[in-house]
């Protein structure tokens, strides 16, 4: 999955004693000026500019642990808060002049498009949002998955003016704080990589604010058994797919129902099941259905036209089975995979299809098709498409339909494995469309 750099709200660590929930942060924004309008012509904007004082204050919610430190917010000079009607038109950008828990955002408004008792959205934060991607840490929560907002009511628009003085963004996200451990033995599993799927949980936001959902993955700088994510989801009890790699190559998964609530945070221990082992290589002599890793990646051992082969469990750029991983097109389709991991021909998507039944559902909050192998399943995310026409490109019929490359062309075609709820098949698409890739790899 292509990661989105976002605005950000910085989360500071003191030296007190436990570690407080972002929820409570409040920016209080206080109205003091409005300067004349720059053109007063009915063909043109009016622009106002606003200039607002603001302080974040702490609410403090619910205590993660007790290891020395509290999460506050401050503002950093130069952050920006999109002021926005309720179609998502944006209206102008407030921008912070100092850092600090006080600050003064200003910045010009056009009010030719508002009307009186309109409510316009003031966002803290980028114009898309993308909760894959996370590096397990509150800094990295900071700079990459803040999302607070608040609503102001026009009172009249020449001058500019609202019906409060004030507004209190609120966090539209959680964040929780997992500890993981191995559930044979109780000890502490230090985590590079994770994978956490679930239904109606959010892993990217466009400008218009709609939500694409799907599996949140992240990999960690420096490993560690305690890992921080931030989550936003429309749904407050559900069970949580997690798929954990270790620094050592082990990889782990574990199943958690929590109620997890918006502008809340958490603390959750959970317990882990190994699923493959470092040293569990597939080789020649495995037999269909197997499971094990193969070039450094989790796989499974299939037939293709009789010989066998393997297939990676996880889409190129994903850390869990669930997650779409990043989007190529044709032209590009991969071309970083290594350790002979390779994109399949037309040839081994038509056998594969063809050989193995599958099943259309959401086995873990994500829809796609399972195909059954032996004793074990693969799963396909029903991942859409990244339509690159657009600017921006956006994602379409993601949850919906699955696509995946092969190395075919078709005349000037490239060809692909589609999907849908009913049927399986090969289907031709446009080159600049941007698809998802799983990986083949020969067992030599």
């Amino acid at each position: 999955m292509k990661v989105v750099k976002v605005g950000r709200m910085r989360i500071k660590e003191m030296n007190v004693k436990t570690i407080k929930s972002l929820c409570g942060m409040l920016a209080m924004l206080a109205f003091t000026a409005c300067s004349s309008n720059i053109d007063e012509s009915t063909d043109a904007p009016r622009f106002y500019n606003v200039t607002l004082t603001a302080s974040m204050e702490g609410g403090d919610t619910r205590a993660l642990s007790a290891d020395g430190n509290v999460i506050t917010a401050t503002f950093t000079a130069g952050d920006k808060v999109k002021v926005l009607k309720s179609d998502g038109t944006e209206v102008g950008e407030l921008t912070a002049k100092t850092a600090g828990a006080n600050t003064t955002l200003t910045g010009p408004l056009n009010a030719a498009s508002l009307t009186v008792g309109e409510e316009v959205t003031l966002r803290y934060r980028s114009a898309t949002a993308n909760y894959d991607g996370q590096l397990g840490t509150l800094a990295g929560i900071a700079a990459g998955q803040d999302y607070a907002e608040g609503t102001l009511t026009v009172s009249t628009t020449s001058p500019l003016a609202f019906t409060s003085n004030s507004v209190t963004l609120d966090a539209k996200q959680s964040i929780t704080k997992f500890s993981f451990k191995d559930a044979s033995t109780d000890a502490a599993v230090s985590v590079k990589t994770f994978g956490i799927a679930a239904p109606d949980l959010v892993y990217s936001i466009a400008a218009d604010a709609t939500e694409t959902t799907g599996a949140v993955t992240g990999t960690l700088a420096s490993a560690s058994s305690d890992v921080y994510v931030a989550l936003r989801t429309s749904s407050s009890s559900q069970a949580y797919s997690f798929t954990v790699k270790d620094n050592d190559g082990n990889w782990y998964t574990a199943t958690k129902n929590a109620k997890l609530t918006n502008r809340k945070n958490y603390a959750a221990t959970v317990k882990l099941t190994k699923w493959i082992d470092k040293s569990s290589n597939l080789t020649k002599d495995s037999n269909v259905g197997d499971i094990g890793l193969l070039g450094g990646l989790p796989a499974i051992v299939v037939t293709i036209s009789e010989t066998k082969k393997a297939v990676a469990l996880m889409n190129v750029g994903a850390l869990c089975p669930e997650a779409y991983g990043t989007y190529y097109i044709f032209s590009e389709k991969a071309s970083g995979l290594s350790n002979d991991w390779y994109v399949p021909s037309q040839t081994e998507l038509t056998s594969f299809k063809d050989t193995y039944s599958s099943t259309w559902g959401a086995p873990h909050g994500v829809n796609g098709r399972t195909f059954t192998i032996g004793s074990n399943t693969l799963f396909l995310p029903a991942a859409g498409l990244d339509d690159t026409d657009n600017v921006p490109s956006d994602f379409w019929k993601v949850s919906e339909l699955g696509y995946y490359w092969s190395s075919t062309l078709s005349g000037t075609s490239p060809l692909c494995l589609s999907f849908t709820s009913s049927v399986v098949n090969i289907i031709s698409d446009y080159p600049s469309d941007a698809l998802p890739v799983r990986p083949f790899h020969a067992l030599n």
